[in-house]
């Protein structure tokens, strides 16, 4: 389980004000000249402010740093503390926009810019959303460079199969926005990204001006792809639509025969009336909307409009949701409609959370708002029962909204193992034409992962002279549990990580041999 590096919580002394002899003081440090303000001045200065100068030096720890650097960002804090009179975890997002973006180097994964970004969202949850704000090194930092790495090869994988680019530059904006995404989740797994995280870093997106906004929704097309290709979202919550007209999609809904017309005129009243959200989050909801009235006009034709709508009939189509296969009710003419046909696999517990989510919010916006339906101003409807009680996720499903590792088949294992033995210099080069390193490097570190089940940061960290023929007492696995000798297996050296000492993995001979090609 993961934890911050830094929890507010373990500073006792937070008071949101600062004293008068506060200001003074960081008005005293901030504004004295350099060669004044050092050695046993600075220092006297700094404990009386200790309660906020640990916290600052704490974050500082995590990167490198030097210290006029870290002088000048304190400074700069100090400075923002005196004029709002607040402690820096007081501060609303405002004042921490305003400060971020009044710190140079924009780009720098240290420094003044990089530290307030990091004391932002460690003590007060602040996202702060700019086009060239380093999230891979936000997200090194905060969850640690291996896991960030591994969680990135990850998405990156699949998207490489499939046959996007796998340059530097594709490769740095996927890692950007699958760091956003880590930091906006707090949680670096890419199994516990759900529709809804999407949904949120598509709205964030809407902050950055410009042409790097469309790159970034870009990205996170891509990110959706490959979350979609491992089974993690069972299907996109966001469309590419650079190719379509918004305004065309609800003269486009109103030609669906499996909507009953009344109800897709308030789901196009809906789409187009309702202000609380952008363009393309009431676009995702509306077609949400759709399925639901697909599902009215083949189970009850007779409740054409949300005020026909009962308690029991928003508990039936909970459970009906809770129950539906990937695929049902879509419109045949879907792409996907086929695909979903042959797998006939339930929602996952993400989808249907999300499906209800959007239904509840429907109710909610036409109980405070009134809408023109059909050119006829409806009042706000008027419901004997709570939608929100009766859409509610199940408590199982909400339990089950959490990462789902699957094992692989034997079969597929033994068809990698295979493709790592047979792996050539065609096959390589039709990956990637210019390859960075030598094909007995590629053919050594696939079979090192299909035989060792190492993550990539244990392989790259592989010493020269890390295999070792004959078998050892000294010999522990990474559980510290002693290895049997055994005649047919060599050992492999695991170096010694944040995590746990140097511990040993048996693989096969031909993985010795093909390590030792490599050497």
């Amino acid at each position: 389980m993961w934890s911050p590096p830094v929890l507010p919580a373990t500073y006792p002394d937070r008071h949101p004000r600062l004293t008068d002899a506060e200001k003074t003081l960081m008005e005293q440090y901030a504004t004295a000249p350099a060669e004044f303000m050092t050695g046993g001045r600075a220092r006297n200065v700094l404990h009386q402010l200790a309660r906020f100068d640990t916290p600052f030096m704490d974050i500082v720890k995590l990167t490198s740093h030097m210290d006029t650097t870290v002088v000048a960002a304190r400074r700069h804090l100090f400075t923002y503390m005196v004029q709002t009179g607040l402690a820096f975890w007081a501060w609303p997002k405002e004042i921490w926009v305003e400060v971020i973006q009044a710190g140079p180097g924009r780009t720098h994964t240290s420094g003044t810019r990089f530290w307030m970004l990091l004391l932002a969202y460690l003590f007060c949850d602040v996202r702060y959303v700019g086009a060239f704000t380093a999230y891979g090194a936000m997200a090194e930092v905060i969850f640690g460079q291996s896991r960030v790495a591994t969680e990135v090869d990850k998405v990156r994988t699949p998207l490489v199969e499939a046959g996007y680019a796998a340059d530097q530059k594709e490769g740095g904006r996927l890692q950007w926005l699958t760091a956003l995404c880590m930091l906006v989740n707090r949680n670096p797994s890419i199994e516990a990204f759900s529709a809804q995280l999407l949904l949120t870093v598509h709205e964030l997106l809407t902050d950055i001006p410009g042409a790097a906004q469309m790159t970034g929704r870009w990205a996170l097309l891509r990110l959706q792809t490959s979350l979609c290709y491992l089974g993690i979202l069972d299907e996109p919550v966001i469309l590419d639509t650079s190719h379509e007209k918004a305004a065309d999609l609800p003269a486009r809904w109103q030609k669906d025969p499996t909507v009953d017309p009344a109800w897709l005129a308030w789901v196009c009243a809906f789409y187009d009336q309702t202000p609380t959200y952008d363009e393309r989050r009431r676009r995702q909801m509306c077609y949400s909307l759709l399925m639901a009235g697909r599902w009215l006009k083949e189970y009850h034709p007779e409740v054409r409009e949300p005020a026909d709508w009962t308690e029991a009939l928003a508990a039936e189509y909970v459970t009906y949701t809770c129950q539906a296969k990937l695929g049902e009710l879509l419109l045949p003419a879907n792409t996907r409609s086929l695909h979903f046909q042959k797998t006939s696999r339930q929602l996952s517990p993400r989808t249907i959370d999300g499906r209800l989510i959007f239904i509840r919010s429907f109710f909610s916006h036409l109980q405070r708002r009134t809408y023109m339906v059909n050119g006829k101003q409806h009042p706000k409807l008027h419901l004997t029962w709570v939608p929100h009680e009766a859409f509610r996720t199940p408590d199982t499903v909400l339990a089950a909204c959490q990462p789902n590792p699957k094992d692989i088949a034997e079969d597929a294992w033994f068809k990698l193992i295979w493709a790592a033995c047979t792996l050539t210099k065609d096959k390589l080069h039709a990956h990637s034409r210019n390859p960075q390193y030598p094909l007995a490097y590629y053919r050594a570190a696939a079979l090192i992962w299909v035989t060792a089940a190492r993550r990539s940061d244990e392989i790259r960290r592989l010493n020269v002279g890390c295999v070792r023929r004959e078998w050892a007492p000294e010999m522990r696995d990474e559980h510290g549990v002693p290895i049997e000798p055994a005649e047919e297996l060599c050992y492999l050296r695991i170096p010694t990580n944040k995590m746990r000492g140097e511990f040993y993995v048996p693989v096969p001979a031909y993985v010795a041999d093909a390590i030792e090609v490599w050497e």
